[in-house]
C-alpha cells in the first residue's frame, strides 16, 4: 500500500509547524522561492506516476514466481520486521549509488538541490528514479508480499521526513542506532568532509558499519545544496540537467571504452584527454551565495496563491486519476507540469514570465473544454480566471507601468 497519499496532508501541516516556530524563535529557514520549488519538485514526482506505465509491475510478478520462495505471510510480524529492516539495508545501498555513480546520480541529484534544510526539502523528490526496481526484486524472490513490501517501503520514506530540520540538535544515544536531524543534515552538506556520508533511510547503523559515518562537527556548521549550484527554479531542468551534463560529457569524451563507462564511474570523473568543460564549475562552500533572484511583493502574493490552487488541483488529481481515462490523466498532468514550470519562471524573474503566466490560464481553458466539466466547475474556473487577469492587471499598475516585464522585475 502507498501510504504517502495519505501523509500529505500531515506533511503540509508540519511544513507551517516549522514555518510558524521559526518566526516564533526569529530563525526561519524557508525563502518562499525555494520552497516552492521543492513543493512542485515533490508535486511533479507523484504526478508522472499517473502517466508512466511501467513494466515494473509485471517484472516483479515474474520474478516472484520463476524464483520466489513460498510467499511468507502477511499477518507474521516476522515478516513485516524482517522486510522493514531488510529494506533498508537495500535503501542503503540504493542511496549510496545514487551518490557513487554518474547515471544514478542524475536520479538522485534532485533532493540535494536546496540551498535551504526545511521539512519543505523532504519533499523535494525526483521524477527519474528508474532503478529502484532493482533493489526491490531480491524481496519478491525471497517470498515478500508486494502488500508489505511497499508499505514498507512507504513508512520508511514516511520516517525520512522529520530529520529534515535546522530546529532539532543531536539526540544523544539515539545518534548510534537512527538517522536523526543532526546526521541527515551532514548527508545534504556541501563541506569537504560531508560530502557522499550518512546514506542510511530508518538506521544509521548501516553507515557506521560500512565506513560511511560522519558526525555534524560544532566547529564546521552545514552548507546545504550542491557543490555545483542549479541556479534554477525550473522543477523539469532540476530533474535533467545532470543526464544533460552527462550526454555532453559522453559525447567530448575521448574512447569509446570511456564513452561507455562514464556513466558507471563517480559524478566528475574525467578521462585522460578530455577538454570540454560542460558540467558546472564546482563552487567552493566558502564563497557560496544562495540562488535568490528577488520579485517585487504583488508579485510574491500572486505566485504564492496560484501555486496554492496548482497545489489543489494536483491533489485532487492525485485523488481522483484512478477513476479517469487514460487521455484525461494525461492532459490534467502536462497541464500541472506547464503551470509548475510558469511558475518556476515567475519566481526566477524571467521577462518571458507574464507571458507564460498567460497562456497557462489560457491552457486551462483549454483543458477545461477538453475534460467537460459541470457547469458548476464551469462557474468555478471562470471566477478564477477573471480574479487571476484582475490581480495581473492590478500588479501591472501597481509597478508603475502596463509592462509586463515590470511586474515580475528582479528588483523588489
Amino acid at each position: 500500500m502507498d501510504l504517502i497519499l495519505y501523509a500529505i496532508p500531515v506533511f503540509l501541516l508540519l511544513i507551517l509547524v516549522e514555518f510558524s516556530y521559526g518566526l516564533w524563535c526569529a530563525r526561519n529557514t524557508y525563502r518562499l522561492n525555494d520552497t516552492i520549488n521543492s513543493l512542485s519538485m515533490g508535486t511533479l514526482s507523484r504526478l508522472q506516476a499517473l502517466v508512466i506505465v511501467g513494466t515494473s509491475a509485471g517484472l516483479y510478478e515474474f520474478v516472484a514466481t520463476t524464483f520466489g520462495l513460498s510467499q511468507l505471510s502477511e499477518q507474521s510480524l516476522w515478516t513485516w520486521l524482517s522486510c522493514f529492516v531488510l529494506y533498508d539495508l537495500a535503501y542503503y545501498w540504493k542511496h549510496r549509488w545514487g551518490h557513487e555513480l554518474a547515471l544514478f546520480w542524475g536520479a538522485h541529484v534532485a533532493h540535494h538541490q536546496s540551498e535551504d534544510f526545511n521539512l519543505g526539502t523532504a519533499l523535494r523528490q525526483t521524477s527519474t528514479d528508474f532503478y529502484s526496481f532493482i533493489f526491490y526484486l531480491p524481496f519478491f524472490a525471497a517470498g515478500y508480499p508486494g502488500e508489505v513490501l511497499f508499505s514498507v517501503v512507504s513508512l520508511n520514506l514516511i520516517y525520512q521526513f522529520w530529520v529534515h530540520t535546522e530546529h532539532i540538535q543531536k539526540l544523544g544515544p539515539l545518534e548510534w542506532l537512527l538517522v536523526t536531524p543532526s546526521n541527515h543534515r551532514v548527508h545534504h552538506g556541501r563541506n569537504e568532509q560531508y560530502i557522499d556520508r550518512n546514506y542510511g533511510g530508518v538506521f544509521i547503523v548501516w553507515d557506521r558499519l560500512f565506513g560511511t559515518f560522519q558526525d555534524e562537527l560544532p566547529e564546521e556548521p552545514v552548507i546545504f545544496g550542491l557543490s555545483k549550484p542549479l541556479k534554477s527554479w525550473n522543477p523539469l531542468w532540476a530533474n535533467i540537467h545532470v543526464y544533460w551534463r552527462l550526454m555532453l560529457d559522453c559525447w567530448y569524451t575521448p574512447g569509446l571504452l570511456n564513452k561507455l563507462s562514464l556513466p558507471f564511474r563517480r559524478p566528475g570523473w574525467r578521462a585522460p584527454g578530455h577538454t570540454s568543460n560542460c558540467q558546472s564549475k564546482r563552487i567552493p562552500p566558502a564563497k557560496t551565495e544562495k540562488f535568490d533572484p528577488q520579485i517585487n511583493h504583488f508579485g510574491r502574493i500572486y505566485i504564492f496563491a496560484q501555486f496554492l490552487v496548482t497545489t489543489g488541483l494536483a491533489l485532487y488529481s492525485l485523488i481522483n486519476a484512478p477513476e479517469w481515462d487514460y487521455q484525461k490523466t494525461v492532459w490534467m498532468v502536462a497541464f500541472l507540469t506547464y503551470s509548475l514550470c510558469a511558475h518556476g519562471f515567475w519566481l526566477e524573474g524571467r521577462t518571458f514570465s507574464t507571458l507564460h503566466e498567460l497562456l497557462r490560464l489560457g491552457g486551462a481553458a483549454l483543458l477545461l473544454s477538453l475534460l467537460q466539466p459541470t457547469a458548476g466547475y464551469q462557474l468555478l474556473y471562470s471566477a478564477y480566471l477573471i480574479i487571476s487577469l484582475a490581480l495581473l492587471w492590478t500588479g501591472m499598475r501597481s509597478a508603475g507601468h502596463s509592462d509586463p516585464d515590470n511586474f515580475t522585475s528582479l528588483h523588489p
